[in-house]
């Protein structure tokens, strides 16, 4: 599922809050069955961005410039260059290109032309899929733009799978990890006992993985929980710093064993020998997002936090895996006594060790005010 259920808000003028709904499924919730037998009798994957049920013509929320400046970011025009951010979604959105032609113009933002944008089907061709629903089609939008907005030297593939089944989505995940240098996954789906079997799907060498965590507090979600994926939660910016997001999920996978390098995490986290979500967190609130028909949205969710972290890892050129993480090359600190943990890149990356942490810190105001 696309991790939509964060605090962003959908404003399309005249649609009901249950229209918005739809951005706030859980993956938990679905009970539609995936296609093919390999996944058979399995909830589908949905998006983890939302929006709140009214819009604008306006855009609200963080500008790209705020948001690089929060967290240290470069600004260059050229941020990126060099490098590919593959982007797996579901259905198709034939009219993202001419949305992120807009949203670059809104922010004077560098055109993306030429092979800046690619758009394929799972397989890499043009048998493009049916369109996508109004959930999807929020997590496309968010993710192609934003990729763009961080890192607009870097060139951006939409991958789309044909459904939203897992097994159509690992079709997808396969060319986007053997075409790019980062793939961005902000979407989700329940664990599952044969989740294992998958594991080289996500692990193409030099290239990182992201994947959103679940926006419900509590809950696992795969391919978060994948040894080789940076599982990427939410914490909520405010102009006096971050806390961390109510409604962002995580905690210890059902079946996936943590690697030999990643114990020492775990146990901290109170995961014993599974593997812990999140491994790092980003602003998860108050994102434009500009949508068909030039209707700006406010969005976000663990679906921003991870293409935000795509893009970032995209303009430093680093390989950010859990591996690297663990063994100090992507250092963490402590920032609040030994509590919280931040990355290297820029400010990015404040996670609780615990899921527990995050109703026991709401409303905490950090003393780093550039998380």
């Amino acid at each position: 599922m696309p991790n939509t259920e964060s605090a962003a808000r959908r404003t399309r003028t005249g649609r009901s809050a249950a229209t918005g709904a739809l951005a706030l499924v859980v993956a938990l919730s679905l009970l539609a069955l995936a296609a093919g037998p390999a996944h058979a009798n399995q909830p589908q994957a949905q998006p983890d961005s939302h929006a709140t049920p009214d819009a604008t013509a306006q855009a609200t929320g963080f500008s790209p410039a705020e948001l690089q400046a929060a967290y240290g970011l470069s600004t260059s025009p050229d941020a990126g260059v060099g490098q590919t951010i593959a982007i797996v979604d579901s259905f198709d959105d034939p009219t993202i290109a001419a949305q992120l032609a807009a949203f670059d113009a809104a922010y004077a933002l560098p055109p993306c032309a030429g092979s800046c944008f690619t758009r394929v089907d799972e397989n890499g061709g043009t048998d493009y899929p049916s369109a996508a629903p109004a959930d999807w089609s929020l997590e496309i939008a968010m993710d192609v733009e934003w990729a763009h907005a961080i890192a607009p030297g870097a060139d951006i593939l939409l991958v789309e799978a044909a459904s939203a089944s897992l097994s159509d989505l690992l079709v997808a995940e396969r060319f986007a990890g053997a075409h790019a240098t980062y793939v961005s996954n902000s979407w989700g789906y329940p664990e599952f006992a044969a989740e294992t079997a998958d594991t080289a799907t996500f692990a193409d060498p030099g290239v990182s993985y992201f994947a959103a965590v679940a926006d419900s507090p509590g809950v696992t979600q795969y391919p978060a929980t994948a040894p080789d994926v940076v599982a990427v939660g939410g914490d909520e910016r405010s102009t006096t710093g971050a806390v961390p997001w109510t409604s962002g999920g995580g905690g210890c996978s059902a079946y996936e064993p943590a690697t030999a390098g990643q114990v020492r995490i775990a146990e901290a986290a109170g995961c014993s020998s599974s593997q812990s979500t999140p491994a790092v967190s980003a602003n998860a609130v108050n994102i434009p997002v500009l949508t068909e028909g030039s209707v700006w949205e406010n969005a976000g969710g663990t679906s921003f936090a991870t293409v935000l972290w795509a893009a970032a890892a995209a303009d430093s050129g680093q390989l950010v895996t859990n591996q690297a993480i663990a063994s100090g090359m992507i250092p963490l600190q402590g920032i609040v006594g030994g509590t919280l943990l931040k990355t290297g890149l820029g400010d990015l990356g404040v996670l609780p060790q615990t899921v527990g942490e995050f109703a026991n810190l709401v409303g905490a105001a950090f003393g780093d005010t550039t998380v």
